[in-house]
């Protein structure tokens, strides 16, 4: 039995959120143990993004590197986040994480700051290499940028002080 509940800064539902949160605590039987784990929300990239990542960033790499097909856009994934992310100490060509599993191999998707940054470190490291990676969406950047001031006031960062 699993239960996630998120509780939004400012929204108009959070209190009923937390009398959710406390009614089900208070319902779980005391013949088990539970584990009750509290962590900061980070929103989940969207479909959007994981297609723009295997479409317009990598397909123009591929091309100009002469790969094709599923393998070779694994592989270069792979690349990727060993790059963004680093690599694993002990396993050649491994990366440290993904954009859906962490470092221990468990399923942890990235969020979307998290998915705008490595897209755009994709398109920095790879202009590098001469090779253009279009924007997803011309108005991208934007709203990226609107993403990021929005994860650091999130954070407790003011904007004078970033």
């Amino acid at each position: 039995m699993s239960s996630t509940f998120v509780l939004h800064k400012k929204h108009p539902g959070r209190e009923l959120v937390l009398k959710t949160v406390h009614g089900y605590l208070d319902r779980l039987p005391d013949t088990h143990s539970y584990e009750v784990v509290i962590g900061l929300y980070r929103k989940p990239r969207t479909a959007k993004q994981r297609k723009a990542l295997f479409a317009a960033a990598y397909a123009p790499i591929m091309e100009s590197m002469g790969l094709r097909g599923e393998a070779d856009k694994e592989d270069l994934h792979a690349f990727w986040c060993g790059e963004y992310w680093g690599w694993h100490p002990e396993l050649r060509n491994k990366p440290l994480r993904t954009t859906t599993r962490n470092q221990n191999g468990e399923r942890d998707e990235i969020s979307t700051v998290e998915a705008l940054n490595f897209y755009e470190f994709i398109q920095q490291r790879s202009a590098e290499r001469g090779i253009f990676v279009p924007d997803p969406d011309p108005f991208w950047r934007e709203a990226a940028q609107k993403e990021r001031l929005d994860a650091l006031t999130r954070n407790g960062v003011h904007l004078e002080e970033a």
